[in-house]
């Protein structure tokens, strides 16, 4: 490291201490965010005194003229005058900037330790070469698994390396507005982990990695990419779950009618298997009690009992419904295998393993569901790890809109199965190999214990105060300035801060663009509208109706779900209005509702 070629830059000014010191900068010679250094000496411990060069980073940048007052430029504006037509000096501005000191480090040795001895005042300040910035961030960060993730803001030559050790075991947490770069930056940590074969588990609500799996082949033949769609397995063991889905989901129960369920899930024995099939299986046997004339239940009237079964119903149709809508939304992309999850309790390693990627996108799901199922699946990944033998390997768990999973308390939804599950996790997953990492738009609707325990943090631009706040909160490296810095922050920029870096680091995240989604695509909504041409079986639908009316029919358009009907009031109406002619469209997961549903009109409308 050749410190004689760096560029003078600046004088540090006469009042300094061992966190931060305050120079005077030449113009346009450094930006906010820069590493700047300067030579300084210190006592030794054995009372000797040592040169040392002294790190420090540019947090903030002031710009004033002492010779230029405020009535000067009142009179230039009054009088629309051009400064240069003027006496007045344009180059006496005075630039001073606020360092925050990284460290020092002596002349062989490029590992950043603690000042604790001031800097020298009138000091040169120099402008370090590219190579040895980036070298002293390498030395320091003393990582065997660095991965690379962008350059520093300030320096584009500079590039920007994090600690995978302390990434994939202490937690990280990544925070922005939408469109800020989240997503992004998750994209380039994967892509990185990949490289080194760690195991991921991606929880996927928007399909935003899918193109992990369209790109497989391309780029990364030496790993597996699994897309999986969800299956909840469940046994009876996981009453808990069922309570809080007829709680949440179905109607609201009283205490006999509870009482009624609790011995339900009692008596009713299931082995394990879809969830969908465990509620099937319990509506069966309550509407057997229910009309057992109470012989098993002397104590709950069959009522009661009929309430049970209609809740669990209206379970299970919620959970087809939602079923039916992934369904829907993977057969839009239709070049992509998607198989269903393997019962993580008996088949783990299919989920984890090494060099694996397993994505499961849960599009359609409602936040309860969401939850159970994630519930259910880190719960029996975690206990794998806890065991003496260590079926599966470490590995990372990504939670995308990680608010819908961990709400706070505040948001009254913290009952959610997945909170204790991932709160579990999160605060004993250091011993057993099972990091987290959580993205959300607005980390102030996050479970406060879990956030906390994320040892890093990347935000990215963040207006809203009170998600700001909440960062800040969070955690213990993001200092003031760099709070102050998240507003104005453009897409892509980030801070990175905790123990995948020693000091926070304001970054430009490198762009993936090979590994967007195709079938997705870039949200440009307004080119879509301009191309937009109706589908065929929407033409054919307008034609016919056209031609209908050409013969003297009224056409009437019936959507119950449109106007927010239910099924047995959209019914009702539609056979109060005694149409002459009825046609239905749907899709293939629902077709023989249609075929009953035919059935039924026929029998109530004969004519």
């Amino acid at each position: 490291m050749n410190t004689k070629k760096w560029q003078s830059i600046g004088t540090v000014l006469g009042e300094t201490n061992i966190s931060e010191f305050y120079f005077s900068l030449k113009n346009y010679k450094a930006k906010k965010g820069d590493i700047i250094t300067t030579e300084s000496k210190i006592p030794s411990s054995e009372g000797n005194v040592v040169p040392v060069t002294v790190w420090g980073k540019i947090s903030s940048i002031e710009s004033s003229n002492a010779v230029f007052p405020t009535e000067a430029a009142q009179e230039l504006t009054n009088e629309n005058i051009d400064i240069r037509d003027t006496i007045l000096p344009t180059t006496r501005d005075e630039l001073i900037c606020k360092v925050i000191i990284l460290g020092f480090t002596f002349k062989d040795n490029l590992k950043l330790l603690p000042l604790n001895y001031p800097v020298r005042p009138a000091a040169t300040v120099s402008y370090p070469s590219s190579e040895d910035v980036e070298a002293l961030l390498i030395s320091d960060l003393g990582s065997k698994h660095p991965l690379f993730i962008g350059s520093l803001l300030a320096r584009d030559a500079v590039k920007i390396r994090i600690d995978a050790d302390n990434l994939v075991s202490r937690h990280v947490s990544i925070f922005g507005m939408s469109g800020s770069g989240k997503t992004v930056m998750v994209r380039r940590i994967m892509d990185e982990l990949l490289e080194k074969k760690y195991p991921m588990v991606v929880l996927d609500i928007h399909g935003d990695y899918l193109g992990f799996i369209q790109k497989q082949k391309k780029l990364y033949p030496n790993n597996q990419v699994k897309l999986f769609y969800p299956n909840l397995s469940v046994s009876s063991d996981d009453k808990e779950i069922i309570y809080t889905l007829i709680d949440k989901l179905g109607n609201s129960l009283t205490d006999p009618q509870k009482d009624f369920l609790s011995s339900l899930l009692e008596k009713v024995k299931y082995e394990g298997g879809s969830l969908l099939k465990y509620i099937e299986l319990l509506v069966r046997k309550a509407r057997e009690y229910a009309s057992d004339s109470s012989k098993s239940f002397k104590n709950i009237r069959p009522a009661s009992m009929y309430v049970v079964v209609r809740s669990l119903g209206q379970v299970a149709k919620k959970l087809k419904n939602m079923e039916q809508t992934n369904f829907r939304h993977r057969q839009k992309m239709s070049k992509l295998k998607f198989e269903e999850l393997p019962d993580a309790a008996t088949e783990p390693e299919k989920i984890v393993n090494k060099g694996q990627l397993s994505i499961l996108y849960l599009k359609g799901y409602e936040n309860l569901p969401a939850s159970a199922i994630v519930s259910i699946l880190l719960e029996n990944l975690f206990k794998h790890r806890q065991e003496v033998e260590e079926e599966i390997p470490p590995f990372l768990t990504i939670i995308e809109e990680a608010h819908n999973f961990i709400p706070s308390r505040s948001e009254d939804k913290d009952n959610l199965p997945s909170v204790d599950t991932i709160r579990k996790v999160i605060t004993e997953g250091r011993k057993f190999g099972t990091g987290v990492m959580i993205i959300s738009q607005r980390p102030s609707r996050l479970d406060e214990t879990i956030a906390s325990q994320c040892n890093s943090q990347i935000v990215f631009r963040m207006v809203n105060q009170k998600d700001q706040r909440a960062t800040t909160r969070d955690s213990e490296t993001l200092s003031v300035d760099d709070s102050k810095q998240l507003p104005n922050l453009a897409n892509g920029q980030g801070i990175i801060s905790g123990q995948v870096v020693n000091f926070s680091l304001p970054v430009q995240i490198k762009f993936d663009a090979e590994l967007i989604n195709d079938d997705i695509g870039n949200e440009n909504f307004i080119t879509a509208v301009e191309n937009w041409d109706d589908k065929d079986s929407v033409k054919q639908r307008k034609k016919f109706a056209k031609d209908l009316k050409k013969n003297g029919f009224d056409v009437i358009w019936d959507d119950g779900n449109a106007d927010l009907k239910s099924f047995e009031g959209w019914y009702a109406d539609l056979v109060n209005l005694k149409p002459d002619i009825i046609f239905m469209e749907g899709t293939t997961p629902v077709m023989h509702f249609l075929w009953d549903l035919s059935k039924k009109i026929k029998k109530d409308l004969p004519n």
